[in-house]
């Protein structure tokens, strides 16, 4: 969801009981939320990953994604999965290939309903090339994998899951409380505490398990005739 810096401060300052923060309190406020980011960048990895949707133009096969693009966002890093919907709301499910992929696809002119769709982390702006150009109204929602930066200024326009944000306000108004000699009440430290940790959660469900790998040349062979 897009928010601003300025929507999570003063939301902040609600739950801290401070209901007119001054320019200057927000100043101050928003230092103490971007040193929280960066932290919390890299505790968590720098990623998150946020669904997104783009309304796709008949005949277009590709689209860039970022500041400046087709769809103006964050530019992600990587794309986790895709579907498309029609018109009627059915869903189509696509493959997520690479240049490989992409290379073996002998018409790319052709005009369908894409099967696969091929993620290019070009910058500026990241890139999604569709197996064919679509034939019909269609709207395609992503799964991305974005960097956790910080606000560029207060008014900053920022697309972040709701997870995120509500963990922000919580977590922001535990400092303000503490720079103005305010006892944090335990409802708000309970609920940063709470919302931080599903983040972390989120984070641990979402990511692949490790790739199991057995080194066979540490291992001597079973002698069964010897019992070694």
């Amino acid at each position: 969801m897009a928010t601003t810096a300025q929507t999570i401060i003063e939301a902040a300052f609600r739950k801290a009981g401070i209901n007119n923060p001054s320019s200057t309190d927000k100043l101050e406020a928003f230092e103490s939320l971007n040193n929280m980011i960066s932290s919390w960048g890299v505790e968590f990895l720098n990623h998150y990953t946020v669904r997104e949707s783009l309304a796709l133009t008949i005949g277009t096969a590709e689209y860039t994604i970022g500041p400046t693009g087709d769809l103006v966002t964050v530019r992600p890093l990587s794309l986790k999965g895709a579907y498309l919907q029609n018109s009627e709301g059915i869903d189509t499910p696509l493959d997520l290939i690479g240049d490989a992929g992409y290379s073996d696809i002998s018409d790319k002119d052709y005009e369908s309903t894409p099967s696969a769709v091929y993620f290019v982390p070009e910058t500026p702006n990241a890139k999604v090339i569709f197996s064919c150009k679509p034939s019909s109204a269609l709207t395609a929602y992503f799964s991305f994998e974005k960097n956790f930066t910080e606000f560029a200024s207060l008014t900053t326009t920022f697309a972040l899951p709701n997870e995120y944000k509500e963990a922000l306000i919580y977590n922001l108004a535990i400092p303000i409380m503490e720079d103005r000699g305010v006892e944090v009440r335990q409802t708000v430290y309970e609920t940063a505490k709470r919302t931080k940790e599903a983040i972390a959660r989120l984070k641990a469900i979402n990511e692949p398990p490790p790739e199991l790998k057995f080194d066979f040349a540490t291992y001597a062979p079973l002698n069964i005739l010897i019992g070694d």
